[in-house]
């Protein structure tokens, strides 16, 4: 038993547990969370010629507050940059989708512009059913100790929900760095899947490092400023994913 309430779940080569999806669908709250989250993962299907589509919620324009540099309408365009140059560092080829909903801003479920984010998840998984293969579909874990991933979690859950055929997986960003004991997987709620994406690290590597305006290289004049901590950032370099299949 893992920590957490997590199952156990044998380590699986990405390429071989991509088999037998003809796509794959990862939301990401803000641009650089599909690299944290699942970045690996998209290398593999990359490697494997799988489609993947990435779709990114938020348009991280608040993580420098205060920047007369980067306002937040620059910011966006240099967050949106590096997602495209991290998915090229990934090799992933299909052109990103950018909701922009504001940072800090998503909607809960039945708010108003929370219809929106879970019709274009519904949507891209709707463009991947090709029957009997099914579409892969990945989002941050409910309780991941950020608001915007728990709003988009709740919004993955509910596309998933309208298109039940493709799998649903989630991962987490935040939740060994911020998360306390009620933020983990319970027993009997989720089974882990554990993904080894070794041959990918490089690569995941170089993705994250497009990132520079997350990494404290690029935006210097904020009144607050966001900087990846170090334990996420070692944490994206590991070996291996891990994803929860809620029971």
């Amino acid at each position: 038993m893992l920590e957490g309430g997590y199952r156990d779940g044998e380590m699986e080569r990405a390429e071989t547990f991509l088999n037998g999806f003809d796509r794959l669908v990862v939301v990401a709250p803000h641009p650089d969370d599909d690299v944290l989250g699942c970045g690996g993962l998209l290398a593999a299907s990359a490697a494997a010629g799988l489609e993947a589509v990435v779709l990114y919620v938020t348009d991280g324009s608040a993580s420098h507050v205060g920047s007369t540099t980067y306002p937040p309408a620059r910011l966006r365009e240099v967050r949106e940059r590096e997602a495209r140059d991290a998915l090229a560092a990934l090799g992933v080829a299909p052109e990103p989708r950018f909701l922009r909903v504001p940072d800090g801003t998503v909607a809960e479920l039945g708010d108003a512009g929370a219809a929106r984010v879970v019709d274009a998840i519904a949507g891209a998984i709707a463009d991947a059913v090709r029957v009997p293969v099914r579409p892969l579909l990945v989002g941050p874990w409910l309780r991941d100790h950020h608001a915007d991933h728990t709003a988009v979690a709740a919004l993955v859950r509910r596309a998933h929900a309208e298109r039940p055929a493709a799998t649903l997986l989630e991962y987490a960003v935040w939740l060994d760095e911020l998360g306390a004991a009620g933020d983990r997987p319970q027993p009997g709620e989720a089974f882990e899947i554990v993904l080894d994406v070794d041959a990918h690290v490089a690569a995941k590597t170089r993705a994250l490092a497009e990132h520079r305006s997350q990494l404290g290289e690029l935006i210097t004049d904020a009144e607050s400023g966001f900087v990846l901590p170090p334990q996420v950032i070692a944490s994206a370099g590991r070996g291996y994913e891990r994803f929860l299949q809620i029971l």
